[in-house]
């Protein structure tokens, strides 16, 4: 048997000529995307939520320690002078710049007891709840906590939220 006739079987056949993706790729890739999004777009929205609710809780700790020193100093939580506590009349203390109103997707309000303003309550609305009215500035005017809702904390360092997670929404 000559060479050429052992070489016959094994002849080089062109390679296959790339024609494109088929269906089948295609829909693998598409489903794979599919399921990679449907893990990932709930668990960032997640992450915001809890990211805005930090936020939250941090500004009405900062407006509590703010309201705490001037009591401090004054007597009362809603005056900025002894003689104004006394009366009860006067100025009130404005929060510091950074306190809660500065964007955020929350609105936040202080309500001090009167007539002694011996105790205050702090709230963090989210904006998407009705009743809310979110600054212009903010760009989710329909942002929502379902888990923890309106935050709350108290001159006794009493810390609520009326969502379905309730007072475990501040250890988190």
């Amino acid at each position: 048997m000559s060479a050429a006739c052992a070489n016959r079987g094994l002849q080089m056949r062109p390679a296959r000529v790339g024609r494109g993706f088929s269906l089948v790729e295609l829909l693998l890739t598409v489903t794979v995307i599919g399921i990679l999004a449907a893990i990932a777009i709930p668990s960032y929205s997640a992450y915001i939520v809890r990211g805005q609710r930090t936020a939250a809780k941090t500004a009405l700790l900062q407006a509590a320690q703010f309201l705490e020193r001037n009591y401090t100093v004054n007597g009362c939580y809603q005056y900025v002078s002894p003689a104004a506590c006394q009366a009860p009349a006067g100025a009130s203390p404005t929060l510091p710049a950074n306190s809660p109103g500065d964007g955020g997707l929350y609105t936040y309000a202080v309500q001090v007891a009167y007539p002694t303003a011996q105790t205050y309550t702090l709230t963090a609305l989210p904006c998407g709840d009705a009743g809310s009215n979110c600054p212009a500035n903010v760009s989710n005017q329909t942002f929502a906590d379902p888990d923890c809702d309106v935050l709350t904390l108290t001159n006794t360092g009493a810390k609520t939220a009326s969502g379905a997670l309730g007072a475990i929404c501040w250890q988190r």
